[in-house]
Parts: structure tokens; sequence; C-alpha cells
């Protein structure tokens, strides 16, 4: 008796907080919202002219922390993430096959996000959908190779011409990153799926870089 009073008691308190958990989330006008907790893995996909002849496809992660306002239906956050990409090859008859250096970079943004509707329930399906748009507006880091869209890597001799093995420059470029996503919630989380754009100027030496991503999205969610 001792251990369902004990169980009923606990799950009363649990229920009480999540109640009043938004009493501790709300803006001095009394509007209430929600700290996200977000990771999102990625497939990244080159597109364009002159990154796709150096680089092809790849993967990432980016890890944000996220304060949504639920009257607005308006997040914004921070993200801070990790992407490896592929780097091209190209063969010249007779000559070795010329590998462009796998791409490391360090993407870091800021961003909003509109959800066109907040869950009122979560006894039907249609209220636990959350789709959105947004945009972002960023900087990234890396060592990029521009071997294969780089003329004067061609390097003449009585043989012919070859392509140097290696010709880059370590920078930040920076970038407008447009996204759009689906969200399934629930009271603690968030699983969902996420396409988006990136594309980063040109910087000096470092040709613009374009992407499409593809990634799923965890959120966890502080009320």
């Amino acid at each position: 008796m001792k251990k369902i009073f004990l169980l009923v008691f606990t799950l009363i308190i649990c229920f009480s907080y999540n109640a009043n958990s938004q009493d501790y989330h709300r803006l001095s006008n009394g509007e209430p919202y929600d700290i996200f907790y977000i990771i999102k893995p990625a497939y990244f996909q080159a597109y364009g002219t002159d990154f796709t002849k150096n680089y092809v496809d790849g993967f990432g992660s980016n890890f944000a922390l996220e304060y949504q306002f639920q009257e607005v239906k308006l997040g914004v956050g921070v993200e801070l993430g990790y992407s490896y990409i592929r780097g091209n090859s190209y063969k010249i008859k007779y000559l070795p096959r010329k590998y462009v250096k796998n791409l490391s970079q360090v993407p870091l943004s800021i961003y909003a996000n509109y959800y066109f509707q907040n869950q009122e329930t979560y006894f039907s399906f249609l209220d636990i959908l959350k789709p959105y748009v947004g945009i972002g507006f960023g900087a990234i880091w890396g060592i990029y190779d521009y071997s294969l869209s780089n003329e004067q890597n061609k390097d003449y001799d009585s043989f012919g011409y070859y392509l140097r093995e290696y010709e880059g420059q370590g920078g930040i470029r920076v970038g407008v990153l447009p996204r759009a996503g689906l969200l399934f919630a629930t009271d603690r989380h968030c699983f969902g799926f996420e396409i988006g754009f990136q594309h980063y100027f040109q910087s000096d030496r470092l040709e613009k870089q374009q992407q499409f991503s593809y990634g799923l999205t965890y959120i966890y969610v502080i009320d």
C-alpha cells in the first residue's frame, strides 16, 4: 500500500511540475517560451559550378540552442557543428589520378525559424505536427583544396601539363542558409527532418561554396 501511495504521489508531483513549468520561462510581458536542445545529423551534396569540380558530398552534424516564443510561433537560435566533404578526383590520360584533399569544416550560425502551428494537445496526429521554414546567417571555417578549378594550378613541362598535388587555402566564408522542415512533437521530445541550402560567398582565393543538406532532427524540450 505504501508503494502504491508513493507512486501516486510521485506522479502528482511530476504532473504538477509539467503544468506549472511555463511559469519558469516567461518574458517580462508574460509571453511563454520553450528552450530547445537540438542535434541535427545531415548529409551534404555539393552544388554549383566551381565547388562541384573539387568536392562531391559528405556528412556532418550541428548542435543548436533555440528559444521558441510560443505566441508568435518564432524560434531564434545558434548552431555550431562539423562537416566533412569528400574530395573529387580527376584522371588525365597517361598520368596518375589527381585526388582533391577532403574538406573538414566548422560552421557557426545564428538563425530564425517560423513554425506554422504550435501543438494544443498530444491526442491528435495533426496536433503534433510542426512544419517550419527558416533562415540562417553564419560563417564556416576550413582548409579548402581548389586544385581542379584553378587554372594557375596547371603547370606545363616537356611531357605536357600536370596538376600539382595540392593547392589550397584555409579561411572563413560567410553565408546565407535557408531551410525548411517538419517536426513531430511530444511533451519533451521532437523528432523530424530538415532540408537546407547553404550558400557561402567567395572570400579571397576561397571560391563560393554551395551545397544542399538533408538531415534528421532531434530536440529535447525544456518547457
